[in-house]
């Protein structure tokens, strides 16, 4: 997969970065893209295969320079991986407009529009979608529940878009993932003891004991981007211990 171009949207921290690591050791050269560039050069250091753009993916213009540097720097792309993704929690009572567009315009406006934006580099490569999506989209939680519909929009965009594509040749999966080791609790505003008591609850409904790692989820992603994945589109893959089923 060595002549393999791929975009990571979100790609600076947590299952994002992970996601690109996993993608530049299968061969992929890998652009990611992220809000903040000092979190994208440190996850671009010591890798001559990944490069990044900085940019919002609920910026249309710049998923567009995104896009466009793809095209510019390696004339091709065969993956788009859309994982960005916010997760701010509000009791119902607290949820407003500003809530719902904030959540909605990275999570799912901005995957719409970097799919739409990328799709004509996908067609010409036939090439692969995966939406990273989450288990809360199919089990949704309190005080998330913005948060846990907009990765229920995910889920059936992809897979309305895996059939919608498939007689392209441009496959669409989704990888769900349960509780996984990442930043996402420090910027979600939580307390480090409400982390831990959050942790510790968790925990306790993953039938396997622990929460995942960024690099299981990353596993999943690089066998959907291969060759082995060749006739799978439309598949959920819940990467959660467990917890789902």
């Amino acid at each position: 997969m060595s002549d393999r171009v791929a975009l990571v949207t979100g790609g600076s921290t947590g299952i994002g970065r992970a996601i690109a690591n996993r993608l530049a050791a299968d061969g992929y050269t890998v652009v990611i893209t992220g809000r903040t560039e000092a979190t994208l050069e440190e996850a671009a250091a010591g890798s001559d295969a990944i490069s990044y753009v900085v940019g919002d993916v609920a910026d249309p213009a710049a998923v567009q320079a995104a896009v466009d540097a793809v095209k510019e720097r390696h004339g091709r792309l065969d993956l788009l991986v859309n994982n960005a993704g916010i997760a701010p929690p509000a009791p119902l009572e607290a949820v407003d407009l500003d809530h719902y567009d904030k959540i909605f315009g990275i999570n799912v406006r901005g995957l719409i529009d970097t799919t739409i934006k990328a799709l004509p580099l996908l067609r010409e490569s036939k090439g692969s979608i995966i939406n990273i999506s989450s288990i809360v989209g199919n089990r949704p939680m309190p005080q998330f529940s913005v948060y846990s519909a907009s990765k229920a929009a995910v889920t059936n965009l992809s897979r309305a878009w895996a059939k919608e594509l498939a007689p392209e040749g441009v496959r669409v999966n989704i990888v769900s993932p349960g509780p996984i080791a990442t930043p996402i609790f420090d910027k979600a505003g939580f307390s480090q003891q409400e982390q831990e008591q959050m942790g510790e609850m968790i925990t306790q409904l993953v039938p396997m004991g622990r929460f995942g790692e960024a690099e299981e989820v990353a596993s999943v992603v690089g066998y959907l981007a291969s060759d082995a994945a060749s006739y799978v589109t439309g598949a959920q893959y819940t990467v959660d211990g467990g917890m789902d089923a």
